[in-house]
């Protein structure tokens, strides 16, 4: 056991219970490998599912026949509101949400108790961000059939729900230094994202993109419904963290 495995375990067993308490450290190694073996089975078992339906969707009609779009639910692929967050269009996009999913479920997880419940709750999280995402992503191309696939609607509504997680115990309240960080670098990575994407399709003669609008429908599920599936109300952030620089105030309503 290393000398600072007591604090940051002290710490997060505080987190977790919603007391205040000594802040977490995220710059420090011992505080991931906590979070890793104290919260990380969910995000485990998520991996592994989406990891074998990765590999399923290649002998079962291949990425387009798991997507999501207009035209598949006009023609009664209804499944595809499920199976769209389980495919991926290639191990690049399939590595890239996994890492990132790997990175942002013991954050939430703290945050949301212990034992079956928190499992249930986890899965809650994931599945209705991505429905969120897939509700703004069809209302915004409603006749479209160009099927759209992956779990980055899903994994943007758990950043959406970690943006609101106070290590000090509790929730940051969404006019908040901490919300607005994660709102700017959140728009600054589906910037770059989107550009890289269509720099591709245009080189390369090949079509799709950055399906944006379900990342903000599930970034914006999380910022709002993370409080609401712990039970806990949102608390003043702690005095440490500062404000938004003079000109540049946090978005109203944290969208």
């Amino acid at each position: 056991m290393t000398e600072d495995a007591v604090p940051v375990g002290t710490a997060l067993q505080r987190a977790s219970d919603g007391r205040s308490g000594p802040a977490l450290d995220l710059s420090k190694p011992a505080t991931w490998r906590a979070l890793g073996r104290e919260f990380g089975a969910p995000g485990l078992v998520l991996f592994g599912l989406l990891a074998i339906a990765f590999m399923m969707q290649w002998s079962h009609g291949g990425p387009q026949a798991w997507g999501l779009s207009g035209q598949a639910l006009r023609d009664g692929r209804w499944t595809t509101l499920v199976s769209h967050m389980f495919a991926h269009g290639g191990f690049a996009h399939f590595l890239m949400n996994i890492s990132a999913l790997m990175a942002l479920s013991p954050i939430v997880l703290v945050r949301l108790g212990a034992g079956p419940a928190s499992w249930l709750r986890y899965a809650a999280l994931f599945l209705f961000a991505g429905w969120a995402g897939a509700a703004l992503y069809l209302a915004l191309n409603p006749f479209g059939a160009v099927p759209m696939v992956g779990a980055s609607g899903a994994i943007c509504g758990l950043w959406g729900a970690a943006a609101r997680v106070d290590f000090d115990g509790g929730f940051v309240p969404l006019r908040s230094a901490q919300v607005w960080n994660h709102v700017k670098a959140f728009a600054k990575t589906n910037a770059i994202l989107f550009l890289a994407l269509f720099a591709l399709v245009r080189l390369t003669g090949g079509v799709g993109g950055l399906a944006w609008e379900a990342h903000l429908g599930g970034f914006l599920f999380g910022l709002f419904a993370m409080p609401l599936l712990s039970g806990m109300r949102a608390e003043a952030i702690t005095a440490d963290v500062p404000s938004p620089p003079e000109g540049e105030g946090a978005p109203g309503g944290g969208g």
